[in-house]
Formats: C-alpha cells, structure tokens, sequence
C-alpha cells in the first residue's frame, strides 16, 4: 500500500505540474489514466474533490440499469466540470471565464441536476453567489491555476474510472462495492454475459438477468498435432488470423459470430444485430485487438526501422527524410516487420483491401468497389449483406422501407441494414405450371405488408400471404425417379376462402368507415375520442356517430351522474353531484363504458376531495358544491371557495378611502414589519425592522416617505441618516435629500423652495444667460457646447418647478436667444427691436418703428446712400456733414463703437478703460478690444490662471494701452500710415466729448468723456487718443512686435508659451533678434480684433 500511495503521489505530481504550465488535457491522459487504475479507495485517492460522497449520492436506483443511468449522468456532469477547470488552466482563457451562469441549458442539464456539482465550482474559486450563477470574487484578478490543476486532474481520474466502471472495464471494480450497493449483482450479470471462455453466447437487448436463456459453451475442438501426414486444420482461421475491422460500421472488432458466415462485431454493432430473437442464440468468439505500433514521427503509419541511436522508431517515409541528413546518414537501422496491410492506419488516406483503391481519409466507403474502410478482402462472398449504405438514406433489402442514415436496424422488419433479403418460406407454396409461368406477371406488391415482389410468385415473399386473386396450392410431393426440373401434378384449390385474408379485410374497412367518420366528426367540430366512444355504444345502429352524440349523449351523461349519485359511500358523507364536463371526461376515458365511467370518475372526485382538504378546506358540501361548479376543475374549485375568504380584501382594494396609516408606536414590532413589507415593496425583512428603527427614533423629523426611499436605495444607516439631513445653503434649512434639486452641471443641492425662487426670479426679471447654480455660478455661460447642453437639460427640471406662466416666459426668452445665433438677424438701429431679414437689399425697414437703416453697416438710411457702398458712403459724410465734421474722431470712434461678436448688437460706445464688456441683449461676456471671450472655465492648455479672465493677442488694446501715444505713432509712420493731430474746427476746447457708458446712481447712462485734451491729440483726451490710434493699428493688421523692447519680447514669448531658451555661444543681439523673429512666426495677430476701415 506504501508503494502505491508514493507511485499515486509521483503520478499526481507530474500530472499537476503539466497541466498547471500548459492546460493541455492531451499531455496529461497517461497519467489520468495510471492514477484511475490504482487499487486503493476513493476517500485515499482523491483528496480534494468528495469522490466517494458524489458517487454515492448520485447512483441511486433501484436496479442495477437505473444505477449505470444515474452514473451516465454524473460522468457528464464531471465532463462539463472537466471543462471548466481546462479554461481555468489554460494560458488563453475564454473571454467569460470569471462567472458561470445557471440559465445555461447545458449547465442545468449536467451540473446543476446532480448532487455535489456545484460544491466543485466553489473549490475551483467561483465562490460568489450571483442572482444567475456563480462567479469569482471581485479581488480576485486570476485563478489559483496550481490549485485548479490539482482539481481538474481528480475530476478527469473519476471521470475516467466511471466510464470504466459502466463499460465494465475497470480494473478494481472492488473499490466501489462499499459506495455502490447494486455493484455485486452487476458482477453476476457480467460474468454471465462474458464467461472466461472465448466462445460466448450473447442474448439481445431487451432481455432482463433473470429472463435470460441459459447460455452455452461450444466444445472445443481437439487438438491436431503436426506431422508428416497430418495437417494443421483450415476450416476456421485463428481469431488472430481473422481481426480486422468491424464488418458493419468499421471500428475495431471485439467478436467474430460463426453462425453469420464469421462476420466479425464491434461491442454496439453485436448488441444491436443479434437483438433480434432468431439471432440471439448465435455463438461468438472473443478477439484479441492487434496491437498498431506506428511511427514516432508521423503517428500515421506503421514502423519501418528502429534507430537505437536516436531512439526513434519510424516509418519508410520518415526514416528516409529523417536519416537524409549528414549527420544521420550512418545511424544504423533494425529493420521492423510491418502489420498487416489491411491493418495500416493512415490519417491522410486509406487503401482499399478488396480492390486496392486510395481514398481519402474522410471515405467511409470505398470509392470503386463501395466496400466498407476495413472491410477485410475474404468479405467479397457477402457483398449483398455488406453493401454500403447510401449517406443520406438506405433502402432495406427485405422490406424495400427507406431508413434514416443513422440507423443501424431497419424500422419495420428490424432486419440489419446490410443484411439479404431472407429466403422465401411460405406456409402454402404453390405449384408451377406452364400456364400460370407465362400469365403470371413477373412483378406485384402485396396488399397487406406493401412488399414489391421481384418474383412470378402466389405468396408474398415477405409476409407469407397468397397474392390478391390466387388460391393457395397444396404442395405435391415429386415421385420417385423424376427429374429435378420436372413440373409437378397440378392439384384441385381448396373452396374455403383464407381465414386470415378474411379477418384483414374485415380490418381493413372498419378502419376506412372509423377515418371516414372521424373525418366527418372533425368538420362538425367533434374530437375523434368522442366519435370512437360513440361507435362503441351505438353499435350496429343506423344512427350516425354524430347525430348520436347530439341526441342520446346528454341523457347518457344524466345517466352516469345519477348512478354515480347512488353509489353509497361511507356513512355521513354527502352524495356525489357531479358536472356533464366531469361526467363526459370519465365517459371518454372509458371508452364509451358506462360503468366504468361511474367507477372512474368517483375515483377522481375521492382524489380532488383529498385535494381540497389538504389544502385546508375541510367543509364536504362546499367542497362537493364547488367542483361541480367548475366541472370538475381543483383550481375552479379554489376560487370559488376562497371568494368568500377574499370579500373583505377585494372591499378595501376597491374602495376609494385610503389605505390606513401604520401606526408607529405599535407595540406589535413584528406587525408593523409585515405591514411595511406587504404595503411598500421594501426588498427585505432587515430593511422593514432598518426603517422600523429610524421612524422610532427620539425626535426623529423624518416623514415615512422620505425614510422609505432611503431605505431602499441603501441598508447603510449613517448613510441614510445623512441623506434624510441635507442642508440647503440657500435657506440653511435641513431637508431629505429627495426634497433637494440640483442642475447637471455641479453639485450643488438646494431645496424645492430656494431652487424654484431662484429661476422664476432670473426668468422674469434678469438675461436668460443668468439661469445659472445659484450657490456655485456653473456653468460657464460663454461656452456654446455647454451652454446647449444646458438648456436642453434645465428644460425638463424646470417644466414641473415653475409655473405655467414663468415656464412660457422662460420658453420665450430661450426662443429668443437662439434665433440671435441666425446670421440674418438683424438689431434695429433705432428701437433696438431684433427680427429675421431675409431679403438682399442694403436697406432694412424695422417692423418695430418702422424706421430703415443699411443692413451691413447697420447706420442709419440716408437718400445718399442708395446708390454707394457703406465706406463711399461714410467717405462722403466726413467730406460733406458739417455736423459730422464737427464731431471729429468722436464721432469716428462712435461710428466704430463695440459690436457684440456673439448677437451683433452694436454699441456707439468707446472702449474706455475696462475692456471686459457684458452685452445688455446676450450677456455675452468679451474683451471690446479684440472680442475675445471671458470665462471662468479656461480651455487653453497650461492655463494657471484662475478666475474670470481671457486671453488677448498682442495687437490688442489691452495691451497696446499702455503705450504712450509716441511709440504708437512711430508705429504707424514706420508703416506709412496718416493720423490725426489737429482737433476739428468749431469744437469745445478743453474737454474730450466722447460718449462713455457711465454708472450714476446705480444705472448706466450714457454721458461725454470730460476728460482735459492735450495738445497734439486730435481734441481728444490720452486715452480716447490711444484708443484711436489703435484702431489705426489693428485696421491695417500692423504688428507691434517690432517696437517691443528685449524685455517685451521675453515677456510675450513667455506669456505664449514660445521656447525663449538662449543658446550657449548666442550673444544679446543674435538672442533677441531670433526671438522677435520666432514670435512673429510662431503666434499670430488676433484673428478677432475688429479691422475697422
């Protein structure tokens, strides 16, 4: 025992690591296949599975049979499970391999129905419950590829030893006798089957052990010992000499049976043909398997050589390509006999035996001669009994019945499928004439089996009966001395017609008159049970079957109601009262019998009265009273006897008065509980006693509502407390948290009542853009992306919020808002009304105040116009307006004021000193020197920068304010552009009169500058000058890159992210001169700077 366990211990070693490195259940058959085989118990054997608990428990049955089919089951189930640990093991696992569902038919069918399955998918590390299977833990990244190695090894060794054991093949069957106590009559029956000898008798199928005929042993045959006038015998060749293939499917023969010629029987084919009766009896002879010793290389074909050198064992082909290299050309090679030509495999093709044919290797006949793969060339004697069959179906020989292709028996005369057509053996031969040879027709079918006879023939060669038209003859005996040839004496037909012809033609038409009247019953909507009964009683009457169901069966079934009525039962009980329905199904499972419709249907009464009084219903009368109510029906039955039960649940579910509050200082815990689940769906007993606990608790504030729908989205009890106390920070009021609202764009909760006030405030009273977070300011309203989304969004939260009229107000403005964004919108520049223009004249009538102005240069209509562009005519009034002249570069910058680039709305405002402007009609927030946006949210990359803020380019006034009006006059005389210096003749000295958006007051008015003019500055103050200038500037796209000085340059490189990184051997002047040079090229003027003309 010491040596078998090491042995088991080596064998489970190398068999683990194998499979462990590789998942490959190929490398590891040997092994499974040793350790399957060793003599010791299940509980030593396999230490990580129940071996011995799951066969135990999975081979019930109260017969050996019923044993072997709940084995069948279990060795498919550790299949499936077999399977599921290779995945697990292999280096390519599937794609799903971390769960395993329940739904899965194949896994219901096989794991799921036996006992212990499931247990072996937890050891393999699906240890998580899911509501549709089982899968592995969530930390759990990879299985224990080592541990599912050793497990699958134990399952694929029981797997093994099962097959085994239900082939009855294995070993040790010793081992299972504990485990299986039907084990040792399956021996007894076994060794009846296959006694030592090498002769058996085999019964068929059907037969039980005990209905066994005895079997018999032949008696050998003497022995012959050689000698010079003796030869061996030849009349049956050795059992060596006659293994070859099975002669009906082609596998490996285990039996040669002498009584069928010598055919020669795999296991299946033997069960199945000596089934039938006549061949049961037949002897057959054990055969030994020859052993196939193929090529080490190819595994195809037999040993040629034996190389000792390399060790290998080879066919001709391999050891001539193998041993064709220098360096293995001088091996010396033992030459091999070779097996049998006839028992050469071959995976790429196959020869025939009898006509020496190559076919391919997926030919199961053979392609000339359509002979069977390892049919043997002695076989040729019997090509009628082994011809091919055709693939996709097979016409028997003896019945002529076309059979499916994957039968082996043909359906109606269960002959084998290769088998001859049997003699002709009729009970009344008749004898031949020369008359009847030349009238007789040398093919008919028989009436009775439908046998197409070949033959000129008075019987039927298959079923024996005289063909339509003919008489039986009585056979004579030939007399002494005649030829063989010789026609006999012609003898008198008998007069009495054939018995059994007789009885099928009686058969015959009462079948055709029963179809016709079950046809005639269909069309009137009659069940051919019913017409069959019918027949039955009504007998030899005239009456139809159907005029007789519509006429005498109602008083037929009062009948049988009546008798069953009368029958006495036990003292006390109430008399049957049954239903026609009940009375009808008992007459129609009775076949029409009265009687024993009356026994049969007391017999289901008694059964669904025991029913009903299981199920708690212990009144016989009412019970009585109920099935006849519902015919006959135990769930009709039910629901009348529970109405009553229902009639005061069915009142309060019908009423309009609401459901009763629960009470929560009930002392009855357990009904309040009962009371919550049933009412409010709660998921779980737990969460009924959670929500119990916290509407109990001292000074609680919570409203059942508001506890019941924290608690079904959480079973965490200081979580739910810290949703039921949410504070607004609006109101600093606490609230539940399905009491707050918050926007998709942040975080921010604010209760109903703030959230509400808050937009029907900025709907009615502020822009459309101001509809942000009223805690956090979110989203950033400048951003258009976000800004759609928004809207789109806050849309439905405030479609219930607000009322009807603020939601129109709010639907109005958004309208509103998005047809600015049309490019032929246009701003009136009189009543600032805004409309859609859809013509292509310059001038504009507003529908508003029905004044016109230019559509492009949106100023206000003059008859000069009509016929020049905006800049001629712009031109003509600073040449001929004495009022224009008068303004000077006032009124210039008025003309060129801020233009909103989101709505177009133009301002005649300068710029002044703040350059973040809002627009009173968007609230489009941007820079009025370059139109730039401002936001808080930045999209620039590597933008610190926190805050409201916007990026300006380096043309920008922002910039370019901050220079004194020299530098940016030297600016444009380097470029060859004028300017002004002179202030316009008849204006105010002393005070700049440029229009500025000032705040008085708490309001925006619109005044003059009054700011002191200096001289040199065109009537204009320094900062209106600068501005001027500027305008100059960016309508000529100049660059004042050129003016910056060193530290400038270093500056903007930086503050634009240009790599301002000095060379080692650059000096000041090379430095900065490639650095200018490198900004200009690197980063563009601003591409929205208004280019004024």
């Amino acid at each position: 025992m010491t040596d078998i366990s090491k042995r088991l211990d080596e064998i489970r070693s190398r068999a683990e690591s194998s499979l462990s490195s590789n998942g490959s259940a190929q490398d590891v058959m040997d092994d499974v296949q040793a350790m399957a085989n060793l003599p010791i118990p299940l509980s030593a054997k396999y230490c990580r599975i129940p071996a011995e608990i799951m066969v135990k428990e999975n081979s019930a049955g109260a017969s050996w049979q019923e044993s072997v089919a709940s084995l069948e089951k279990l060795f498919t189930a550790l299949s499936i499970l077999e399977k599921y640990g290779l995945n697990l093991t292999s280096p390519t696992r599937p794609k799903y391999w971390r769960s395993v569902k329940f739904n899965n038919p194949v896994f219901r069918a096989t794991v799921g129905s036996i006992k212990g399955g499931k247990e072996v998918l937890h050891l393999y590390g699906y240890s998580s419950e899911q509501p549709d299977g089982l899968s592995f833990p969530e930390e759990v990244t990879d299985p224990n590829v080592k541990e599912v190695a050793a497990l699958t090894l134990e399952v694929m060794s029981l797997r093994l030893e099962l097959e085994m054991l239900i082939k009855n093949t294995h070993c040790s069957p010793e081992t299972f006798k504990a485990i299986i106590p039907l084990l040792k009559g399956a021996e007894d029956v076994q060794k009846q089957k296959w006694p030592a000898s090498d002769s058996i008798s085999l019964p068929g199928i059907g037969e039980t052990p005990e209905g066994m005929s005895q079997l018999r042993s032949p008696t050998p045959p003497a022995k012959q010992t050689p000698g010079p006038g003796n030869t061996p015998s030849t009349g049956a060749p050795s059992a060596a000499d006659r293994v070859g293939g099975c002669n009906v499917c082609g596998n490996t023969p285990t039996v040669m049976c002498g009584g069928c010629s010598s055919i020669k029987f795999c296991n299946n084919c033997d069960l199945v043909y000596h089934r039938h009766p006549d061949r049961a009896s037949h002897i057959r002879e054990r055969l030994q398997a020859p052993v196939l010793d193929n090529c080490t290389i190819c595994g195809s074909f037999p040993v040629w050589a034996h190389c000792p050198t390399c060790k290998q064992r080879q066919c001709e082909t391999c050891d001539k390509l193998y041993h064709s290299h220098p360096e293995r050309r001088d091996h010396n090679r033992i030459p091999v006999t070779a097996p049998p030509k006839s028992m050469r495999p071959s995976l790429s093709s196959w020869e025939c035996t009898c006509c020496t044919t190559v076919n391919e290797v997926q030919a199961v006949l053979c392609g000339t001669c359509d002979r069977p793969r390892l049919a043997s060339a002695a076989s040729t004697v019997l090509e009628d009994s082994l011809q091919a069959s055709i693939v996709s179906e097979w016409q028997c020989k003896s019945c002529t019945v076309m059979n499916s292709s994957s039968s082996v028996l043909c359906t109606v005369c269960e002959r084998p499928r290769l088998a001859t057509r049997p003699p002709t053996t009729s009970a009344h031969p008749a004898a031949a004439t020369p008359e009847r040879l030349r009238t007789t027709d040398t093919k008919w079918m028989c009436q009775f089996c439908t046998y197409a006879n070949s033959k000129p023939a008075d019987t039927c060669e298959m079923c024996s009966l005289p063909r339509p038209g003919e008489m039986p003859k009585t056979p004579t005996a030939p007399m002494l001395g005649t030829r063989p040839n010789a026609i006999p004496l012609k003898t008198p037909a008998p007069s009495i017609e054939n018995s059994d012809f007789k009885r099928q033609k009686q058969m015959r038409d009462e079948g055709l008159k029963l179809i016709q009247e079950i046809r005639e019953g269909e069309k009137r909507g009659v069940t051919p049970e019913e017409v069959y009964a019918a027949v039955r009683v009504s007998g030899g009457s005239s009456v139809k079957p159907c005029d007789w169901l519509h006429s005498e069966l109602p008083h037929l079934l009062d009948e049988i109601c009546a008798m069953a009525a009368s029958v006495q039962r036990d003292p006390g009980d109430p008399s049957v009262r049954l239903s026609r329905a009940e009375a009808k199904c008992a007459w129609l499972a009775a076949g029409g019998d009265a009687e024993k419709a009356v026994t049969h249907v007391l017999r289901n009464r008694r059964a669904k009265m025991e029913e009903l009084f299981s199920l708690g219903f212990r009144e016989a009368d009412k019970c009585e009273e109920a099935l006849r109510m519902s015919g006959g029906e135990v769930r009709g039955a039910l629901s009348f006897l529970q109405r009553p039960l229902l009639e005061e649940f069915h009142k309060r579910v019908w009423s309009d008065l609401p459901e009763p509050t629960i009470n929560i200082t009930d002392p009855d815990r357990q009904r309040m509980c009962r009371r919550l689940l049933a009412l409010y769906g709660l998921p779980s007993w737990g969460r009924c006693e959670l929500a119990l606990s916290l509407l109990q608790e001292p000074d609680t504030q919570y409203s059942l509502e508001d506890v019941l729908q924290a608690v079904r989205e959480s079973h965490d009890r200081d979580f739910i407390r810290r949703v039921l106390a949410k504070e607004c920070p609006i109101c600093l009021s606490v609230f539940p948290h399905n009491k707050m609202r918050s926007l998709t764009s942040c975080e921010c909760s604010v209760c109903c009542d703030c959230f509400k006030q808050h937009f029907t405030i900025t709907v009615r009273d502020k822009h459309i853009r101001e509809m942000v977070c009223p805690v956090c300011g979110s989203p950033d309203i400048n951003d258009p992306e976000h800004l759609n989304t928004y809207f789109s969004t806050l849309d439905i939260q405030l479609r219930d919020c607000l009322e009807a009229e603020v939601y129109d107000l709010f639907h109005k403005k958004l309208i509103e808002h998005f047809l600015i964004q049309d490019p032929k919108f246009l701003w009136c520049s009189h009543c600032s009304y805004g409309f859609i223009y859809d013509g292509d004249q310059a001038k504009v009538t507003c529908p508003q105040c029905k004044n016109s102005f230019c559509a492009q240069c949106k100023k206000a209509w003059e008859a000069q116009h009509a016929d020049l562009s905006c800049e001629q005519f712009q031109a003509w009034k600073r040449e001929n307006d004495p009022e224009y002249q008068k303004q000077g570069l006032a009124g210039y910058l008025r003309d060129n004021g801020i233009t909103c680039p989101h709505c177009r709305f133009q301002y005649a405002l300068t710029k002044g000193g703040c350059m973040h402007f809002t627009c009173s009609q968007c609230r489009y927030q941007f820079c009025s020197g370059c139109n730039n946006p401002f936001h808080t949210t930045c999209s620039v990359a590597q933008c610190s920068v926190s805050g409201l803020h916007a990026h300006h380019p380096r043309d920008c006034l922002f910039y370019l304010r901050d220079w004194i009006p020299v530098q940016l006059q030297a600016l444009l005389q380097k470029n060859g552009v004028p300017f002004n210096t002179d202030p316009p003749q008849g204006a105010q000295p002393g005070q700049c009169g440029v229009m500025e958006q000032k705040d008085e007051g708490g309001q925006q008015r619109d005044l003059p500058c009054g700011a002191q003019c200096q001289a040199g500055h065109a009537g204009l103050c320094e900062k209106h000058y600068k501005e001027y200038l500027v305008s100059l500037i960016n309508s000529h796209s100049l660059d004042p890159a050129p003016l910056f000085e060193n530290n400038d340059i270093v500056v903007a490189c930086r503050r634009y992210q240009v790599d301002d990184r000095r060379g080692e051997v650059e000096d000041d002047i090379t430095y900065f001169t490639r650095l200018l040079k490198k900004l200009m090229d690197e980063v563009p003027l601003g591409d929205k700077v208004p280019r004024m003309k």
